[in-house]
């Protein structure tokens, strides 16, 4: 028997409903993951196109960060999709894009056209995404549990504050022309409710009228994109399931913004350092007028003749990525290689850092604190004071910023000097270690003077560190192992000329120079990673014929000991020990520069006093 033909089946309209709504989910997902990769790309080149090159470490910081980042974005507008409107998204959007660009276009243009010291403000993006997220998610739970005049109201009020900070450094920027910097964070911390009256005053009606005309506009702007916003249906999945959806996208926002994030965006770090300098300054000030007062301090075998002894403090350079100190190095160290056959000259083969950052090693390489004595900073004598107490005029110069996390104990020292001056506040021209040079034309031959000068030297990123005409290696690659290279070959050439300058015009008597800690080009910054490649530290002094007539002693122990051991947390006791100082707040025992030195590489430690030097099996 013939079966009979099977009939075509009719489609349902819920079979039709069924394949719709799959066709319009992958048509979303495609939609939302082409929009992941868009935001992700534009951040992405965003960066590269406001830095002057960035480092493996800081690649693939962004490489990794953006991802939930840009994660949140999406997941926001995924919640949402079918009621995504302009109005909903704009505002917001304008927001986070604002703070994507500011920062970092304004501290840029501002290295540009003046110089300053280069920011990588990478944190004001993941600040724009994340604020888009979680700004975005409570719009959304305000136009379903909020009447509407109220929603908007709250909305417009949330969406301003976000939106200050970012008009804040606008108007900075159109008054003075440059980003924020510590000056101008200082100038606002200190700045009273009078001054400020007054200062308004000084812009005139003109300019006081486009800035209110401007956050009326702003206001106004945002207070009717919130406004006509629909609201959103009332069912039990826009009631309950997405706002419990929107808590799991917020409150990781807003973690990540609070504990990483926002604290290091610009200027928020700019304010924070700044008011940390501030409190600090102050206690630092308190205590220190009380101890130089009370310091006992007599120079042995002073100069009769107005002298000069210059100290010299390098960054992130490697003893052992030097060729004066490796020969198998490549040839990056010209004028210091051919000094070390000036029997004037003494380089120390085996000098380490006792911490692999600036902080804590200059916290106690300039003061009388160290690993070994267990003094605070704050209660401490300094390199300045001692010189002061000798009869030296006190100069301090740094192409490092005078307040900053990495510069607040630095600077505090620094304003005890009689003269205390910053590339970036005072030149505005160059922030290559070159215009220090300038500074010394300041110094008066016919004295006697002190002066430390502080290298920006070979800190990440290495190739914004030295001019064009310095990249003389070269391997093809961007701040790693060549461009390190050129910014030692830069810092040789820096060296040699605050030398022969020294040396011509200011009676040179004595120069040390010591790095704070090294750098690992390989690596990059990786804090949980430290070899002793990094706290492996160039140093050296030169001492003129007539400091070695006056001082034969300590141009004993100096040679003697260039071969020993030492960690630059002594780097005062060696300071003192070349002054020739005679203190109870200075033991020759701890000095490098005294017949008395008494430390064997088994007694050194570093990496905060907790690894012996023994340790050190590589080199």
């Amino acid at each position: 028997m013939v079966k009979p033909a099977n009939k075509p089946q009719r489609l349902s309209l819920s079979s039709l409903k069924a394949d719709f709504s799959s066709a319009v989910s992958r048509r979303r997902l495609v939609y939302l993951l082409c929009t992941f990769f868009v935001i992700y790309a534009l951040c992405y080149q965003w960066q590269f196109l406001v830095s002057l090159g960035l480092g493996p470490d800081n690649i693939h910081h962004m490489t990794v960060g953006l991802i939930p980042a840009v994660g949140a974005v999406v997941l926001s507008l995924a919640l949402y999709w079918r009621h995504l409107c302009i109005a909903s998204v704009v505002p917001t959007a304008l927001i986070a894009v604002s703070w994507i660009v500011t920062g970092p276009y304004l501290s840029y243009i501002t290295l540009i056209q003046q110089n300053t010291v280069y920011l990588n403000n990478m944190y004001d993006i993941y600040v724009g995404l994340y604020l888009f997220a979680i700004l975005f998610c409570l719009n959304m739970a305000a136009r379903q549990f909020l009447n509407r005049k109220i929603s908007a109201a709250i909305m417009t009020a949330v969406q301003f504050a976000a939106f200050f900070i970012i008009a804040l450094q606008w108007v900075y920027f159109a008054l003075y022309h440059s980003c924020i910097t510590t000056s101008g964070a200082l100038l606002i911390f200190q700045t009273g409710p009078a001054e400020t009256l007054e200062y308004f005053h000084s812009l005139g009606v003109g300019r006081i009228v486009f800035i209110a005309l401007f956050v009326a506009l702003l206001i106004g702007g945002l207070l009717f994109a919130n406004y006509t916003q629909k609201t959103l249906p009332r069912t039990p999945v826009y009631r309950k399931i997405l706002p419990l959806l929107s808590l799991l996208i917020i409150f990781p926002s807003v973690g990540a913004l609070g504990e990483e994030i926002f604290p290091q965006a610009f200027p928020i770090r700019t304010f924070i350092d700044t008011h940390d300098y501030m409190e600090r300054s102050a206690l630092y000030a308190e205590n220190h007028d009380g101890k130089f007062a009370a310091l006992q301090a007599v120079q042995l075998n002073p100069s009769e003749s107005p002298n000069t002894v210059v100290v010299v403090i390098g960054e992130s350079e490697t003893r052992t990525l030097m060729h004066a100190f490796n020969p198998n190095h490549v040839e990056n160290t010209p004028w210091l290689t051919s000094m070390k056959e000036d029997s004037d000259f003494t380089l120390f083969s085996n000098a380490y850092s006792c911490v692999w950052y600036t902080v804590p090693v200059l916290e106690r390489a300039l003061t009388e604190a160290n690993f070994y004595n267990n003094k605070e900073f704050n209660s401490s004598i300094s390199i300045l004071d001692m010189a002061k107490k000798a009869g030296y005029k006190t100069y301090w110069f740094s192409n490092q910023g005078s307040i900053g996390v990495a510069d607040t104990p630095i600077t505090l020292v620094a304003k005890t000097a009689d003269v205390s001056e910053w590339v970036d506040q005072e030149l505005k021209q160059s922030t290559m270690d070159g215009a220090l040079l300038q500074f010394l034309q300041r110094v008066d031959p016919n004295e006697k003077n002190f002066v430390v000068l502080h290298l920006m030297g070979s800190h990440i990123e290495y190739r914004n560190r030295y001019p064009k005409e310095f990249q003389v290696f070269n391997d093809g690659t961007v701040n790693q192992q060549a461009d390190f290279d050129n910014t030692v070959l830069y810092t040789d050439w820096v060296l040699s000329q605050i030398f022969e300058y020294a040396k011509e015009n200011l009676n040179l008597d004595a120069m040390i120079y010591f790095s704070d800690h090294g750098s690992d080009p390989d690596k990059g910054r990786q804090p949980d990673d430290i070899s002793f490649k990094v706290l492996r530290i160039p140093m050296f002094c030169y001492l003129s014929e007539g400091y070695q007539a006056r001082n034969p002693e300590v141009v004993e122990a100096v040679k003697q000991n260039k071969d020993k051991f030492f960690t630059n947390d002594l780097a005062y006791e060696f300071v003192c020990g070349i002054l020739n100082m005679q203190s109870p707040n200075y033991d020759p025992t701890y000095s490098i520069a005294s017949l008395q030195w008494k430390m064997e590489r088994k007694d050194l430690v570093t990496r905060f006093g907790k690894v012996s030097l023994l340790e050190d099996t590589e080199f």
